[in-house]
């Protein structure tokens, strides 16, 4: 049985590899009720891979996954679904040649039956209401004709409807991509609201300053692992840069840059009295 006071998913010890590529080394991870947890790293870190384990489209080569205090033996994306988990990947999953409503239903099975058209409609306009007040965006539109920050928008807005499960934890993988600073900042807000609702949710966001503002907690990635896990009113701009490696990079690029200089020497300039040799192969001497 679900515990209430349980964190909402807990990864132990989670590795992962690819090959040879170890793209996760024993990595701990929680996410607890009513927070939002930011996380940080650059491209190759290992984010991506942490957050298909927390979705379920991937399984961990070993380490375990814990949900609301029991240990998931057999974890999949379905699983993470009925336990109230769901993403929202870089890569927008809506079918294209659907509407807006039609592709609210793919997420709830318990839209079926006659009229389920207009229930799927009215369930995501009154979501996207909420989130994006004066979004313009009808039910009725095929998601091919919206504009890429529009299909953002709805991804996210889909992502939050709720019809018979239950919804504790959305996974937000650079939410803020393809969207002006405007609806950005709609978002952002009911982000908040929503957490402090007591759900919670996980930001990934390459714009630091959306997580130093809104996230509660924020954890650092680097090579495959967690490098620092901190409350976000502990770390500023110059800490998140250093823990994500950023200074040693810098320091790394200069000491290459000063090693590939070569050493400094006199430009030495001789001139010589000679003729010039042209087309017509006519001499032409310098001027005295």
């Amino acid at each position: 049985m679900p515990r209430d006071n349980a964190d909402i998913i807990r990864l132990n010890g989670a590795e992962k590899h690819f090959g040879a590529v170890r793209a996760l080394a024993g990595v701990d991870f929680h996410v607890g009720p009513g927070e939002c947890v930011g996380l940080v790293g650059h491209n190759g870190a290992g984010k991506s891979t942490l957050m298909h384990m927390v979705a379920g489209t991937l399984v961990p080569d070993s380490g375990q996954i814990g949900v609301h205090g029991a240990i998931e033996d057999n974890y999949s994306v379905s699983r993470a679904q009925q336990l109230g988990i769901r993403c929202v990947f870089q890569e927008l999953s809506l079918c294209p040649n659907l509407s807006v409503a039609e592709n609210t239903r793919i997420n709830h099975a318990s839209l079926r039956g006659f009229g389920w058209r207009r229930k799927a409609a009215d369930l995501i306009a009154a979501k996207l209401d909420e989130i994006f007040p004066g979004h313009s965006i009808s039910a009725s539109d095929i998601v091919a004709d919206l504009s890429i920050g529009r299909r953002q928008m709805v991804e996210v807005a889909r992502a939050f409807t709720v019809t018979q499960d239950r919804l504790d934890l959305v996974i937000l993988d650079e939410p803020t991509s393809s969207l002006d600073a405007h609806t950005a900042g709609q978002l952002l807000a009911f982000v908040r609201r929503f957490v402090a609702g007591g759900k919670s949710c996980i930001l990934i966001s390459h714009v630091l300053g959306e997580v130093l503002r809104n996230a509660d907690r924020i954890v650092v990635m680097r090579d495959g692992k967690v490098v620092v896990a901190d409350a976000a009113d502990a770390f500023d701009r110059d800490r998140l840069v250093t823990a994500m490696g950023g200074a040693e990079a810098r320091q790394k690029i200069a000491a290459q840059i000063a090693a590939a200089k070569p050493a400094a020497s006199p430009l030495r300039v001789r001139a010589r009295d000679a003729p010039l040799k042209i087309a017509s192969s006519r001499s032409v001497w310098p001027c005295p």
